[in-house]
C-alpha cells in the first residue's frame, strides 16, 4: 500500500513538473497598470482575420502581471484592458492596446514599458535573448522610437487638421519601415539558419519579396523541419500556400458572402455574367489612399461606356469602423463596400485571396476565372486595354 502511495505521488509530481514546464510565463512591469485591468493573450485564427483569446491574467498589484499560457511556436497579441473594458477578436478597440510577439517553446519572459504606450513594450527572455536575434532586436528597437515620434505626430495631425505636422509624422513613420527593411537579411539568414526553429516560419509571413515567387516560397517552407511545418505558424504558413494556389490568376475565383455596409448580402457567385473588379484596401493604408482616385477615375469611365462590370472594396484590419466609413465617404469610394474584419471564423476573404500586400486588386471574369491579381497601377492598365480590345468585336 506504501509502495502504490509512493508510485502515485511520484506520478503526481512529475505531471507538476511537465505541466509547469509546458508553460511560457509573461511578467509585466508596466507604468499605467491599475488593479482591475486585465491583460488577454490572444492567437490568431489561421482560417480567419480574429484574434481568439485564450489566457489572460487580472492586475492585482498596480504596474505588475503574470500570465501563464501554454501556447508556444506561435505569434500571440497582448492586449490590455481597462477594468469593464471587453476584449474585440476585431481588434476594433478605440485605442492602440496590443502589441504583437513570438512565443518559441516555453521559457519566462519579461515586458516592460508604459500602458499608455503598450503598442512600444520591450520583451526580452526566451526568443529575444537569443544571440542570433541581438541585431534584429537593436535594429527593431531603434524604428520603434521613430515609429513611436511619427505616429504620435500623425494622431494630433489627426485631432487639428495640421497638413503640415501630418506629414512629418508619416515622413517619421517611413523612416521607421526603411529601418525595418534593413533587418529582412539578417531575417532571411535565421531562416536558412535555422529550419528547426517554429520562429523561421513565423519570419516567413512577413517575408513580401519571397512571397512574390509562390514556388520558392513553397520551396523554402518545406525546407524547414516537419517539426516546424507542422507547428502552429507553420499551419497558417501551409493555408496561406494553399489559398494562393486556389486564387492564382487562371483559376475560378473563390466564392465569399457577406453583408455590405448597406447590410445587404453580398455573394460573389451571383455576379456570373459580369466583370468584377475586387479592391483589397484599408483606411490605414496609404498607397491604398493615394490609388482611390485612380480607380474612382476608372470606375466612373466604365459606367459611362456601359461595361457591364461591378466594383467590390474589401477593407482589410481595420481597427475602428468610423476610420472605414470615413475613407469611403471622403476618397468618394461609390461601389460596394465589405469589410473583412467583421468576417465569420473560416470566411475572410483576405485570407481567401491570400493579398499579403495592400493594395491589391483582383478582375474576375464573367465565367467567374480570375483574370488579374496585382496593384491597381499595373491593373488599371490592363483593363482599359481588355474593355478597348472588346470595343473593337
Amino acid at each position: 500500500m506504501v509502495k502504490k502511495l509512493l508510485i502515485l505521488l511520484f506520478a503526481t509530481a512529475l505531471l507538476f513538473a511537465c505541466s509547469m514546464e509546458n508553460q511560457n510565463i509573461i511578467k509585466g512591469t508596466i507604468d499605467g497598470l491599475e488593479a482591475g485591468d486585465r491583460i488577454v493573450l490572444s492567437v490568431e485564427d489561421p482560417d480567419a482575420s480574429l484574434w481568439i483569446a485564450v489566457d489572460s491574467a487580472v492586475v492585482t498589484k498596480t504596474g505588475e502581471f503574470t500570465l501563464k499560457t501554454s501556447v508556444s511556436d506561435n505569434y500571440v497579441r497582448l492586449t490590455h484592458l481597462k477594468d469593464g473594458e471587453k476584449f474585440k477578436k476585431t481588434g476594433t478597440e478605440t485605442r492602440p492596446t496590443f502589441t504583437n510577439y513570438f512565443l518559441e517553446s516555453y521559457a519566462t519572459l519579461s515586458v516592460t514599458g508604459n500602458a499608455d504606450d503598450w503598442f512600444y513594450l520591450k520583451i526580452t527572455g526566451g526568443l529575444y535573448d537569443f544571440l542570433d536575434m541581438q541585431e534584429i532586436n537593436r535594429i527593431t528597437d531603434s524604428a520603434l522610437v521613430i515609429h513611436k515620434e511619427g505616429y504620435k505626430m500623425y494622431e494630433q495631425s489627426r485631432k487639428t487638421d495640421d497638413t503640415a505636422l501630418q506629414n512629418k509624422g508619416v515622413a517619421l513613420i517611413n523612416q521607421a519601415g526603411d529601418i525595418l527593411i534593413s533587418a529582412k537579411v539578417l531575417e532571411k539568414e535565421f531562416v536558412k539558419k535555422y529550419p528547426d526553429k517554429a520562429y523561421s516560419a513565423g519570419l516567413m509571413i512577413y517575408d513580401h519579396e519571397l512571397k512574390g515567387d509562390i514556388n520558392k516560397y513553397e520551396a523554402a517552407f518545406y525546407s524547414l523541419s516537419p517539426a516546424v511545418q507542422n507547428s502552429p505558424v507553420g499551419i497558417y504558413v501551409k493555408n496561406y500556400i494553399a489559398n494562393t494556389r486556389a486564387s492564382e490568376v487562371g483559376v475560378t475565383a473563390p466564392d465569399f458572402s457577406q453583408k455590405a455596409l448597406d447590410g445587404q448580402e453580398v455573394t460573389l457567385s451571383k455576379f456570373r455574367g459580369k466583370y468584377v473588379l475586387l479592391d483589397f484596401w484599408g483606411s490605414w493604408c496609404g498607397p491604398c489612399r493615394e490609388s482611390s482616385p485612380l480607380l474612382v477615375k476608372l470606375y466612373k469611365s466604365l459606367k459611362e461606356k456601359g461595361v457591364n462590370i461591378e466594383f467590390i472594396g474589401i477593407a482589410c484590419n481595420e481597427q475602428q469602423d468610423a476610420d472605414w466609413i470615413a475613407a469611403i465617404e471622403r476618397d468618394n469610394l461609390s461601389w460596394i463596400h465589405l469589410n473583412d474584419s467583421h468576417a465569420e471564423k473560416g470566411k475572410s476573404i483576405l485570407k481567401q485571396y491570400a493579398v499579403f500586400s495592400f493594395p491589391t486588386c483582383v478582375l474576375v471574369s464573367p465565367e467567374g476565372t480570375i483574370a488579374y491579381k496585382e496593384h491597381p497601377v499595373r491593373i488599371i492598365p490592363k483593363i482599359k486595354e481588355l474593355f478597348e480590345k472588346d470595343a473593337l468585336h
